[in-house]
């Protein structure tokens, strides 16, 4: 039973960063197609101020606990870096750049962030556990390189420019929230840092005096609820299960995690775009699970 009680959070936390992956890759592919006409300040704020809502909601129900300042400014800060910044430069690359391009800039991110990890927070992954990455990451760029070659858009340099700015700002922004969730639950701190990343977005409308043109195109019926839907999904799924992956898991270890997005990716783009699957991204399937299993069985 102790061992039982011990693995749990590890367990939890696994899932999380899976069930965080499978979010984004899903949210991914609808972002894609609702971001053509809009800008990308413009679905950053539509999408904060929906998911402070919707997140109110939950912390209402639940309730929140009491929070020191010093977590509180850090998982500000969190949110303005990686939700103000992160989350526009990654709309603008999604729009520059195909969702697999996308994702192939992103498994930079995981490199990224187990270096700041080690640096900052001194989280040193055994060696098995950096077996388990290394594989996961080889099988995720097998996947991506039979599903992206050839497509003109990966190669835009303004995409790409936009792309690494992206991991940059996600990859601080899991680091500084890492350290503000000692003492305040992954709910709580979701609706800290979208709040301050939405505050801020709100702001510079008001400032530049753009706010009102930003927020027309949701005066669609059909454009909002399809939005909404959106929102939901990158909420719950991928901001809250990502920080709950993160309360239970080193920074290096949930983000390798969130890495197998695009095997997510796969059957979603064959069952709803019509995709075929090569045998080669069978191939990098296998390998990126491979990497999980070992991952999760030696965490």
């Amino acid at each position: 039973m102790a061992m039982l009680l011990t693995l749990e959070p590890k367990l939890i936390g696994t899932l999380a960063a899976l069930g965080s992956a499978a979010s984004w890759a899903l949210g991914s592919i609808l972002f894609k197609g609702l971001g053509r006409d809009v800008s990308s300040l413009a679905m950053t704020l539509g999408k904060g101020v929906l998911s402070v809502a919707l997140l109110s909601l939950a912390v209402a129900t639940t309730g929140s606990g009491a929070i020191g300042l010093t977590p509180a400014l850090l998982l500000v800060l969190s949110g303005v870096v990686g939700i103000g910044l992160g989350d526009v430069f990654f709309f603008e690359a999604l729009k520059a750049l195909s969702a697999h391009a996308m994702v192939i800039l992103l498994m930079l991110g995981q490199v990224l962030t187990a270096v700041l990890a080690l640096v900052l927070l001194q989280e040193m992954p055994s060696g098995i556990q950096w077996i388990g990455m290394g594989l996961i990451c080889l099988g995720v760029g097998v996947v991506l390189s039979s599903e992206s070659s050839g497509e003109r858009s990966a190669s835009r340099l303004r995409g790409v420019v936009f792309g690494l700015l992206a991991v940059v700002c996600m990859s601080l922004s899991l680091i500084i929230a890492k350290q503000g969730l000692e003492q305040v639950s992954a709910l709580q701190a979701t609706w800290i840092r979208m709040m301050a990343g939405t505050l801020c977005l709100l702001l510079l409308g008001l400032v530049s005096r753009r706010l009102s043109g930003w927020l027309r195109p949701f005066r669609s019926r059909a454009y909002l609820a399809g939005f909404f839907a959106s929102v939901l999904v990158v909420t719950f799924g991928g901001f809250w299960l990502s920080l709950v992956a993160l309360k239970h898991l080193d920074v290096a270890v949930a983000n390798t995690l969130n890495s197998t997005e695009p095997i997510f990716i796969l059957p979603l783009a064959f069952f709803v775009l019509g995709e075929r699957i090569s045998r080669r991204s069978l191939l990098g399937t296998g390998v990126t699970m491979g990497g999980v299993v070992v991952l999760c069985t030696h965490g």
